[in-house]
């Protein structure tokens, strides 16, 4: 029988970084998405393209809500945690991360199109 601590001691979250750095998996995980990305046409481009924008407007909500505090004190050019609740951060973290995902996934489906009138 086995314990829930030695199933987290075997999970996959305890794989070793510099080993999956050396095995190359990052670089086919990239390699397929990106190329996945960059061939799309019709359809499926304009539904990235809106998944993309969705992400990208969940990302602005989610800063909007963190900085509410401060737009209520009408201080509206600021940047980073530190004038933020600590009970926010969480919402500001993912915003940021959500708006640079919809960006890049944007910015890949930009090069594709450009690279498929070219040819």
């Amino acid at each position: 029988m086995s314990s829930s601590s030695d199933q987290r001691d075997n999970s996959l979250w305890n794989f070793p970084a510099d080993l999956l750095a050396v095995s190359g998996i990052p670089f086919v995980v990239v390699t397929v998405v990106s190329t996945s990305f960059m061939s799309m046409r019709g359809t499926a481009w304009i539904i990235a393209a809106a998944a993309s924008l969705g992400l990208t407007l969940l990302g602005v909500a989610f800063l909007f809500y963190a900085k509410l505090p401060l737009y209520r004190q009408r201080r509206f050019f600021t940047f980073g945690l530190r004038a933020i609740p600590a009970s926010r951060h969480v919402y500001y973290r993912w915003g940021c991360g959500l708006c640079v995902l919809g960006c890049v996934v944007m910015m890949f489906l930009s090069v594709g199109s450009t690279l498929w009138k070219m040819s």
